[in-house]
Parts: structure tokens; sequence; C-alpha cells
């Protein structure tokens, strides 16, 4: 099947580019409801009196539901499929972002928050998974560098959306609006995924019965990938949670500045997927092995998160803003890379699961590594956190090479 993949053309089908314009929509419609609640913040505040320190319990209550469930989604999606578990999924979360709009109290938005912690990680599970199913090697680089992409944007995207319906229409329905978009997606989803599969994949591919993972989970390939999950996730978590911080107490920017410039680095880092898949795609193309072209693009995303991250000791915003761009775009290209492996690597009936149990291994790196950031800030110390991060992703991409090959 290899073989065949690397000598498989990288164009993309209209069936297939319908398929990964909705991926795209699916992460970007998923991390604009996550990130509804951290807007409108100073909103709950006086509304509902919310602290915080409740605001933490609300993001720590979404966070460990998150890393239960990227799991669990997993499995649900290698039993049911990605064309009606996706579907399941949206609606779900959908939903969930929609009851925060009913929201009185702390406990009922903990509730909440749980209830999407739950739903959202199926859009990861289940996009990597369609894109195993559905794309060949050749293209599933660019393919997941445009899937992820979408996360990327709905963080440049989602102030202005969701400050704007704020103001306009209140706050409640700033979490309901954005629902009924998610809700109109899933017949998009059903119409595009009709066929079992679209190109060069498996669609079609037994599901997975679960005694037959007990030898994945003994695999030291799948550990490889769990690792590079645990350590290099943090990465992408410590730019969408601890840049505006940053900027505002220890490079001084004004909240003015924060609004004018901060969104500088996330734009870089929604054009590094498509850039990273793209390049990894041609390198297959080219005849070099499949996981060998991922894991290298990957190691040089992973040097321009060190590079940015240890470049830090300027007082002049743009170069600054330039080093925090090279580390979001080494962010990006890993991402476009990191993403694709599992449907290299693992065989499809079983992507969805190990996918997912690797991304709970980075959820909870995730919640590691924001407690030790959010030890250090308090004490006023990012440049230990930026040496940590500029550890992570070179410590994630060794045991890749060490332990997933071709």
């Amino acid at each position: 099947m290899g073989e065949t993949h690397r000598r498989s053309k990288g164009a993309l089908s209209g069936g297939q580019w319908f398929v990964i314009i909705l991926l795209f929509a699916l992460t970007l419609l998923n991390y604009l409801h996550r990130q509804i609640l951290s807007l409108l913040v100073p909103v709950l505040r006086e509304k509902i009196g919310l602290t915080p320190v409740e605001y933490a319990g609300a993001i720590n209550a979404f966070l460990l539901a998150y890393a239960v469930m990227y799991t669990g989604s997993g499995v649900v999606l290698d039993r049911v499929g990605t064309r009606l578990g996706l579907a399941f999924f949206v609606i779900a979360w959908s939903l969930a972002s929609a009851l925060h709009a009913a929201i009185y109290g702390f406990w009922g938005l903990v509730l909440f928050r749980v209830l999407l912690g739950v739903f959202e990680p199926g859009a990861w599970t289940g996009g990597v998974k369609t894109v195993a199913e559905r794309f060949s090697a050749v293209q599933r680089g660019l393919a997941t560098g445009i899937f992820c992409s979408g996360s990327a944007i709905a963080t440049a995207i989602a102030p202005p959306l969701i400050v704007f319906l704020s103001l306009r229409f209140g706050w409640r329905m700033a979490f309901a609006v954005p629902s009924l978009v998610g809700l109109c997606w899933v017949p998009f989803w059903l119409r595009a995924t009709g066929q079992p599969a679209l190109a060069g994949g498996s669609a079609s591919a037994p599901t997975v019965a679960l005694g037959e993972l007990k030898p994945f989970l003994l695999d030291r390939r799948v550990l490889a990938y769990m690792l590079a999950r645990f350590f290099g996730d943090s990465s992408g978590y410590f730019f969408m949670f601890w840049l505006p911080d940053y900027l505002v107490t220890t490079k001084h920017f004004s909240f003015a500045m924060l609004g004018a410039l901060g969104w500088i680095p996330y734009l870089v880092n929604d054009v590094a997927p498509i850039a990273g898949g793209y390049a990894s795609g041609k390198l297959v193309e080219r005849g070099h092995p499949v996981i060998f072209s991922r894991e290298l693009l990957m190691t040089v995303g992973a040097v321009f998160v060190a590079g940015g991250a240890l470049f830090q000791a300027s007082s002049s915003v743009w170069l600054i803003l330039a080093s925090l761009s090279a580390s979001t775009f080494g962010v990006g290209v890993w991402a476009g890379n990191l993403h694709s492996l599992p449907g290299d690597a693992f065989p499809t009936r079983v992507v969805a699961t190990l996918y997912g149990m690797a991304g709970s291994a980075g959820a909870v790196g995730g919640l590691v590594f924001n407690s030790l950031v959010g030890y250090f800030s308090s004490h006023g110390n990012y440049h230990a956190a930026f040496i940590m991060l500029a550890l992570l992703e070179p410590v994630g991409v060794a045991a890749l090479w060490a332990w997933l090959r071709d």
C-alpha cells in the first residue's frame, strides 16, 4: 500500500475538496466554540459574578473532560465510522455550547464546560480518521494542513465576531448563534460522505474490536507518537492561552497595542500547517519515505519554535513579534505533519482510537505545562516558561526519530 501511495498524484478531486473544506470548517467551529467563554469573561464577571478562581476551575473542568474523551471519542469513531460519528459529535458539542446561554452561576458553567469537553475531541479524532480514509499519503499532508488551519483562523476571527454578537444582541446570543452554525454543518457533511471512500483510502474497513487494540498498546511506535503529543501539544496551548498575557505583563503592550498587533503571530500560524503539510507531501511525491518526510518537517518546525522562544530579550516591538511569529510558524508546521502521522503509521480501522489516546496524552501534558507556566508567570518569570517551550518539541520529535520509522 505504501508504494501505491507514493506513486499517487497529489491533486485533489472535487469530492475531496468538498470533504476537506468541511473539515476546515469543522476545526474552525471547534475552536470558535471553546474560545467564546474566554472572550466573555469580563462580561460574565459583571453579569453572574464569575471570579478569576472560578474561571480557572471552569477551564480545568473542560480540560479534564477533554483529556478523557480524546481517547473515548476515538473508540466511538472507530466503532461507528466517521460519517455518523462526526455528525453526532458536532450536534452534541453545538448543543452543549448553546446551553452556556442559560448559565446563571458557577456550577452551571462547570457542568456545560464538562459537556463541551466531552464532545469536542471528536472533531480531531474524526478529522484525522477521515483524512486517513479518503486521501492518499501524497495528499494527506496538504489535506491535514488545511484541516488544522481552521483552528488557527478561528483564533483570529473569534474576538471581533464574539464581541460584536455580545454588544449587538447580548452575551447569551454570543453562545447561541455559533451553535446554530454548527448544526447547519451536519447536513453538508452527510451529503459529502455519502460514498464509502473518495480516493485511495479504506473507509469501508471493518470496525475494530476493543480486544484487537492490545498489540498496539504495547507497540513502541504508538508510545513514540503519544510522547510527541505529550510534549508537543503544550507548545500550541502556550500560544493559545498565554501569549496575550505575556505581551501585556512582560513586554508592556497596552491593550490597544494588543488589539492592533497581537494578531500577527496567529496570522503566521494560520498559513504554517498548509505550508508544512504541502512540503512533506512534495517530499513523498518525489519518492522519499512517508514517515521520514513528516518527521523531517516536524524537526524543521521544532527548530523554528525553539529559535523564536530563545530570542525574547529584545525590547523592540517588531523583533518581539518576529520572534514570536517564528515560533507560531513552527507550531503550525509541526501540527500539519503531526496530525498526518497516524494515517501513515497505523491501520485505518484503529487510527481514531490510537490518535485519541495520543490526544489524551497531549491534553495531560498541556495541563502540566500550563500549571508550570501559571506558576512562573505569577512570579514574573516568563523566561523559564520560554526555556521549557524551546525544549518541548525537540524532545517530542526525538521520540519519533527513535521509535517511529517507515
